[in-house]
């Protein structure tokens, strides 16, 4: 993964962090817990061949890294 990879994650989770309803925009650290969790899924599937446009293929996993953290943290 190079620094292209990483601009890319961090834009697609800010612009999906804007998609949110303003009460429910995730915080500035679960921002940043959705973007350290899809480089990892990232840098997972690459071992598989699996690549960021394959991501996109099958769902809107930015969105997704954010609803994630979010549950989360509603459940603590």
């Amino acid at each position: 993964m190079n620094q292209r990879d990483l601009d890319n994650i961090a834009h697609r989770i800010g612009l999906a962090a804007m998609e949110f309803a303003p009460g429910h925009r995730p915080t500035a650290a679960q921002t940043a817990d959705a973007a350290s969790i899809l480089r990892g899924m990232l840098q997972t599937a690459e071992t598989y061949g699996v690549t960021f446009a394959d991501f996109d293929a099958v769902a809107h996993f930015a969105r997704l890294a954010i609803q994630l953290v979010q549950s989360r943290d509603e459940s603590r």
